[in-house]
């Protein structure tokens, strides 16, 4: 046997390969051929390693591990049914063989017929190395009949085999988000803690659990337990940073973040997260910073670019703040939020021809957001514009008809207008639905507290 030690070729394909060019055959043993035949497929050359299963098989028809190979490289060339009609021709030979099940489970599975993929798979359980892999795929095939009760059986069957399958542990761990089964979470990773206590991805998603409940404190204690067994684990850094930003703790949320983030972070929303922190603190040359290395990762992170504008609005770089926030808008056109922060800026500008045609645009986006209203309202009232927020208010209860604190609004900007009567139906039909509504009224016109018909209407309500 001669090998190319400068080759990571095997001996075995380049034989193979110049018996072929010269027209001969190769007498290779089973192992040989399959050394040749896997070769080919991490090369994603299936038609070549059919034709050395072909070959092989002439020289060794009797190899169940041959067949299986020629069955499993036919379903991977869309042959599925000739695959399936060899796996038959074995089954009688080789009845304890789970390979064949496996594999039959596997052809069941690429057709769509997935009660006959289970039905395989079952077979396969009992003679299988790993059985817990088994019950995995068994979990797959109830997850695509939509059977999710089936599918977390199956799963736990997997994990009381193998408490560190975290294979079956994630997609435990996706069926209970995508169903909103949040405590059903909670229940399913206590119980694979108490069997299996040192598990870190157990820990880490009884946290993510408790996060999807709104308990922070119970879910910083997970994530602590899981970086207690493995320090280095980002994941859990970094939905600790989320709880611990949730639970307005900034200066501890960044430190999380940052640990995890790597020398050759790809995430460009690591970076975003701690820009947002350091923006909450009002740091906003650090904020703007990390939201910058954000943009240079992912320049489509349409945030990023808001954030920069929003540090740069409130740093009173308008003009620039301007630039920032409509590459965000570009990136999400029709995000209210983003057109409600440019108009302001154009309103600081003072150019409020661009400011009201900016609330337009967010008011046609969504015209049932109440909150784009009220800052419409708001920002026409700030400008004297009296008459014209009347107008904006009414729109906005045609648009979201019966909405109380658009009423309360209404009502304000009619006192404003020494139109008392109409002012008071409005405040008393709020005050009827909202009694706390005036405090909020006066927090957005506090001018009202200088109108004696507002007053005296007020107080006869609280009277």
């Amino acid at each position: 046997m001669i090998m190319d030690l400068n080759s990571n070729i095997p001996w075995q394909v380049s034989r193979y390969e110049e018996a072929k060019r010269r027209g001969e055959l190769v007498y290779f043993d089973v192992n040989d051929f399959e050394e040749v035949i896997e070769h080919y497929l991490l090369g994603g050359s299936f038609k070549k390693a059919l034709r050395v299963v072909e070959a092989a098989a002439l020289i060794h028809p009797g190899s169940i591990s041959l067949i299986l190979k020629k069955a499993q490289l036919l379903a991977a060339l869309n042959k599925e049914q000739r695959a399936l009609e060899i796996l038959a021709s074995i089954e009688d030979l080789d009845p304890y063989n789970h390979d064949i099940f496996l594999t039959k489970g596997a052809i069941y599975s690429q057709l769509r017929h997935y009660e006959k993929a289970i039905e395989e798979y079952n077979k396969a359980v009992s003679g299988a190395d790993e059985p817990d892999f088994v019950y995995c795929n068994i979990a797959f095939e109830y997850e695509n009949l939509g059977n999710f009760d089936k599918t977390i059986e199956y799963l736990d069957k997997a994990l009381k085999i193998n408490p560190d399958n975290d294979l079956a542990i994630y997609e435990a761990a996706y069926c209970f988000d995508l169903l909103s089964l949040t405590d059903e979470g909670i229940s399913f990773f206590t119980r694979l803690i108490d069997r299996n206590p040192f598990s870190i991805e157990a820990w880490f998603n009884l946290g993510v659990s408790y996060i999807n409940a709104g308990l922070y404190e119970k879910a910083l204690d997970a994530l602590d337990y899981a970086l207690a067994i493995d320090h280095t684990h980002e994941h859990s850094w970094f939905h600790k940073g989320y709880v611990l930003n949730m639970m307005n703790r900034y200066e501890e949320a960044i430190q999380a973040f940052l640990s995890s983030i790597d020398e050759n972070e790809s995430d460009a929303m690591k970076f975003y997260y701690v820009g947002e922190c350091h923006e909450k603190l009002e740091d906003f040359d650090n904020a703007r910073d990390f939201y910058l290395k954000s943009t240079s990762i992912d320049p489509e992170l349409a945030d990023a670019w808001v954030g920069i504008g929003v540090c740069n609005l409130e740093t009173g770089q308008t003009n620039d703040a301007v630039t920032f926030l409509q590459k965000g808008i570009a990136l999400d056109p029709e995000n209210i939020s983003y057109l409600c922060l440019l108009a302001n800026a154009y309103f600081v500008l003072k150019d409020n021809k661009m400011g009201c045609s900016t609330y337009e645009k967010a008011v046609t986006a969504d015209g049932e957001d109440e909150e784009t209203w009220l800052e419409y309202t708001e920002a026409l009232h700030s400008l004297g514009e009296i008459e014209q927020a009347y107008q904006v208010v009414r729109r906005g209860l045609e648009a979201i008809p019966g909405n109380n604190n658009l009423l309360y609004c209404l009502s304000g900007l009619l006192f404003m207008m020494d139109k008392s009567h109409e002012a008071a139906f409005c405040l008393e039909e709020a005050y009827r639905h909202d009694a706390a509504g005036i405090k909020a009224l006066l927090e957005r016109f506090p001018g009202l507290t200088d109108n004696m018909s507002f007053s005296d209407i007020a107080d006869s309500l609280k009277n």
